[in-house]
């Protein structure tokens, strides 16, 4: 059960809760939140406490995090298949597992890296996705370790080109 002003993810957003009232349409208790960049109250979001959905989560812990980082090498990229990376990246983004985010960035630098390799141009589907993946892996990892986003996302930069991966 989450308290107000508890960080939380909710489809892949940091939302702070800002109350719990009982939802009009369904009659269930709802958590309120409001995205955690604009905590001024004009969007507000309805998640059911009971989290059917599976979409909410609490934010990932800095042991956590670093256990992420550290373990980079073991989270495989998603197979390269030219025909339905879209599809597969959409899937990883919609879900709410953090190490799909890490699948995505991996895949897309690595695609990347072989375009590049081949004096191909860079393909836009994987720019794409690959900056969406990093902007909510790294505006959840600035929360956690409680950093700047641009600190972080240098440090998340500098791990992966100790992994080979940037």
């Amino acid at each position: 059960m989450y308290k107000i002003d508890d960080l939380v993810i909710y489809r892949r957003d940091v939302c702070r809760v800002v109350g719990q009232e009982v939802s009009p349409t369904s009659g269930e208790d709802c958590y309120v939140l409001t995205p955690y960049e604009t905590d001024d109250g004009s969007v507000r979001m309805l998640v059911p406490v009971s989290n059917k959905g599976g979409h909410l989560r609490d934010v990932i812990t800095p042991a956590e995090a670093e256990l992420l980082m550290e373990n980079l090498d073991r989270i495989q990229p998603l197979v390269d298949k030219p025909a339905n990376m879209k599809s597969q990246y959409v899937a990883m983004l919609k879900g709410d597992d953090i190490e799909d985010l890490i699948r995505v960035i991996k895949t897309a630098y690595m695609r990347n890296r072989t375009r590049m390799d081949n004096h191909k141009k860079l393909a836009a589907i994987d720019g794409e996705y690959l900056g969406r993946a990093q902007n909510y892996l790294l505006k959840e990892l600035s929360v956690s370790y409680q950093k700047d986003y641009k600190t972080v996302e240098e440090d998340f930069l500098e791990s992966l080109r100790r992994h080979g991966i940037g």
